[in-house]
């Protein structure tokens, strides 16, 4: 099997990567060891000079559709619990009148809260509509380089086949623990992992609680709270005003909680106040 350019991973980076190297006549191939793009909104701020590039993709109009408009990103709150005592906004991503000017001046384009469960999928198409091939359940395992191009070592994660994927050029777009780094063994500073945070997704209209201060983020500070964790959540916007992320932190090296619908519930009741 042969490409020009071989990406691995089809987040955000992979998706993108494909999109451009398809749209100027490249021949590309995504491989991804999952069976489909994200089923969770993780990345989500999508700044002016992202959307200027999706613009020259041809795909401005269609984000500005599905995702959450700059006037609507709000300040970032910090509370105790999204029904009690606000402790203080910051402005964030240029919504702040004060600031808005300097960044419409500095684009046509507007910022836009474009979760990957968007963004991923509107890349991978467009993509693949200008002739990207994406396959699925295909987990890379090794590469080895020579002076006229990659072969890479890939599985099939459905009928566990082995077999290689030629190519001039490779991508390696899988993410933070990135294998193709480790293969390459590329330097990585810093401490690592120091905190943890748990993600869980709900549906409530909190309508009442956010209308007259719209944001994107809403931090929670509890103190000594009850709940497993560092006393410190968020309730994250993913469709106003009623489809939400919760985030609640916990210490690394004492491992997640334990999550059951139960722990769900309460914490989501803890974080939102009533």
């Amino acid at each position: 099997m042969e490409t020009d350019v071989l990406v691995v991973g089809s987040g955000p980076g992979g998706a993108g990567a494909a999109l451009f190297l398809a749209t100027y006549g490249t021949r590309t191939m995504v491989i991804t060891r999952y069976g489909h793009l994200s089923d969770t909104p993780r990345a989500h701020i999508t700044n002016q000079r992202t959307m200027e590039t999706l613009r020259d993709m041809g795909l401005e109009q269609r984000l500005m559709r599905e995702a959450t408009p700059w006037e609507w990103m709000g300040n970032t709150t910090f509370c105790t619990s999204l029904a009690g005592d606000e402790l203080g906004r910051i402005p964030s991503w240029g919504t702040d009148t004060r600031r808005h000017h300097d960044y419409e001046l500095q684009s046509p384009c507007t910022m836009l809260d474009a979760p990957q469960t968007i963004t991923e999928p509107v890349m991978m198409q467009a993509a693949q509509a200008r002739g990207a091939k994406v396959r699925f359940d295909t987990e890379y395992l090794s590469h080895t380089q020579d002076e006229s191009g990659v072969t890479t070592q890939v599985r099939d994660r459905l009928t566990g086949a082995i077999y290689s994927i030629r190519s001039k050029y490779m991508v390696g777009a899988d993410g933070a623990r990135s294998k193709v780094a480790a293969d390459l063994d590329l330097p990585f500073e810093g401490p690592g992992a120091v905190g943890g945070a748990l993600h869980i997704i709900f549906e409530a209209d909190l309508t009442r609680f956010v209308e007259y201060r719209p944001s994107v983020l809403y931090w929670m500070v509890q103190p000594g709270a009850e709940k497993e964790g560092v006393g410190l959540g968020v309730l994250r916007m993913i469709k106003p005003w009623h489809e939400w992320m919760l985030m609640w932190g916990y210490e690394v090296a004492a491992s997640p909680p334990v999550i059951t619908d139960e722990f769900a519930r309460e914490l989501a009741v803890q974080l939102v106040g009533t």
